[in-house]
């Protein structure tokens, strides 16, 4: 059997796409479609690669690999990262409820998020997570619930600070070109330098409450590793700053929060900024040609097939170990430049994205297919998956890498609209290639789905979401079972009022 690699878990073999050492047709054929796959050796590969990036750049103190369980909260996947001797960053109290169920430390769980409850604020002193806070009006709830309990809460400041040396638009706004350091102030997340060290200074007077470092998370505003260095310059000048105002305080950890880019990098690939201006142009000579109804449709079919094609990336991200060396030597720089003893200082990372995405892929069935000539030449595929699970590459303008996993070795020579099968237009894949003569049946791979996807799922149409499997080399384990149709109507009641009403 020939074996050609696509990546460290993906490969071909006769035709044929592998995960791990199973055949994805196979998968398909067992399990049925649509299903998200995931590998296990891949998630924990990508720990170890950070780990050991990390560590091997920032000689100063411990490093804590705290992926953020937003990105795939599944039971199972949370008891392999803690398995991994890594910490947890959880923002609400459904997630941290799994991190505790999953076996992390306490003192490694970072429980961030804005706003917190009372209630959840209370659960995490408790239990002895660390507490990031992000608004003034939590403090309250934690000094209140470490004076009821006895204990001495530990908590860190988010910061926010501005990315004033990265101006570059930002890849979170498909909407136009907002510069990243802007994009970056606008978002909810991180106090106010005047409220984080008002808090700060609080803290320190108080018998209940310890201040152990600093927090920072600014997102995937950019795949390159320059946004990381002037991100880190930031933060470490913005940490010396407050630092400096409570009276030289001197932190004990810091974290760096998450957002670096997958290898593929789906995000923002279907970004195209002169969009409205080409819908305008389109429209305009919509409105000339309308007199002239035989040439108008060929005319208007030929730029449309070709204005609303789209790909996946083909530039590949930086390398985890490129990203760990930037964060690690340029906080090493800074840190001390700013009043910060950097000795024995722990260094957090919260990444979430580039733990989990490539480890997922998305198996799914091509259902039917249309082709038409005129009066406008378009043809569709249309799979039995659907844009709704898939929301958070909607929000981020994602165009997947894709691979048809029973035709390996067939060319991708014909122009589709690979849709989604709600009413909605679904667009999962607009006008890319496809090999020719793709028949119903054919099994679809979207690559790059293991974080944020599965874990965002809705029901639109009152359509059951699917399984989630996990492979290890030639097992595999269903660890999330597909819903059936009384599981989407299990929430619903009916008033007896409705019940007891007769027809008139």
């Amino acid at each position: 059997m020939t074996t050609e690699r696509i990546d460290d878990c993906l490969s071909t073999r006769n035709g044929h796409l592998y995960i791990e050492e199973l055949d994805t047709t196979e998968i398909a054929n067992k399990y049925g479609t649509p299903a998200f796959v995931i590998s296990e050796n891949q998630l924990r590969r990508n720990i170890r690669r950070f780990q050991k990036g990390f560590e091997t750049n920032w000689t100063n103190g411990p490093v804590k690999i705290m992926p953020a369980a937003k990105a795939n909260w599944t039971s199972a996947i949370q008891k392999i990262i803690a398995d991994e001797n890594c910490g947890c960053d959880v923002y609400s109290a459904g997630e941290f409820s799994i991190a505790l169920k999953s076996g992390f430390d306490p003192q490694f769980i970072s429980v961030n998020g804005v706003p917190k409850s009372k209630d959840h604020i209370y659960r995490a002193v408790k239990e002895g997570a660390r507490i990031t806070l992000d608004g003034i009006e939590e403090i309250d709830f934690v000094e209140a619930a470490a004076k009821d309990l006895n204990v001495t809460a530990k908590v860190r400041l988010r910061l926010r600070p501005a990315i004033s040396g990265f101006t570059r638009h930002s890849d979170f706004v498909g909407s136009g070109p907002l510069p990243t350091d802007l994009a970056a102030l606008v978002y909810k997340g991180g106090l106010p330098r005047d409220a984080a060290i008002s808090i700060g200074k609080r803290i320190l007077s108080s018998k209940y409450v310890e201040l152990v470092g600093f927090h920072e998370h600014h997102g995937r505003h950019a795949p390159s590793t320059l946004f990381w260095e002037k991100q880190m310059i930031a933060y470490a000048k913005e940490i010396g700053t407050v630092c400096s105002a409570l009276n030289n305080y001197q932190p004990k950890e810091i974290d760096i929060g998450g957002g670096f880019a997958v290898p593929r990098d789906p995000f923002a690939s279907e970004v195209k900024y002169s969009e409205p201006y080409e819908y305008l142009l389109f429209h305009g000579l919509s409105k000339i040609l309308s007199p002239f109804p035989k040439v108008r449709y060929p005319i208007l079919s030929t730029i449309f097939a070709k204005a609303m094609r789209f790909s996946p990336k083909t530039k590949m991200a930086p390398s985890i170990e490129e990203y760990s060396k930037t964060c690690a030597k340029t906080l090493e720089t800074y840190l001390p430049k700013n009043g910060i003893d950097t000795k024995g200082l722990m260094l957090q990372v919260e990444p979430g994205r580039s733990i989990h995405s490539d480890t997922g892929i998305h198996l799914t069935s091509i259902m039917s297919i249309k082709r038409a000539e005129r009066p406008l030449k378009m043809s569709h595929a249309a799979l039995d998956t659907t844009e709704f699970w898939f929301t958070h590459g909607r929000y981020e303008h994602h165009v997947y890498n894709y691979l048809f996993a029973n035709k390996m070795n067939q060319k991708l020579t014909e122009t589709f609209d690979v849709i989604g099968r709600s009413c909605h237009s679904d667009r999962i894949f607009p006008g890319i290639k496809v090999p020719r003569g793709i028949a119903t049946g054919d099994v679809l791979a979207m690559l790059d789905v293991g974080g944020y996807q599965e874990v965002s799922t809705s029901n639109f149409n009152a359509i059951p979401r699917p399984a989630t499997l996990l492979v290890n080399q030639n097992k595999i384990s269903v660890i999330r079972r597909a819903e059936t149709e009384e599981d989407v109507f299990r929430r619903d009641l009916i008033p007896g009022y409705l019940l007891d009403r007769k027809d008139k």
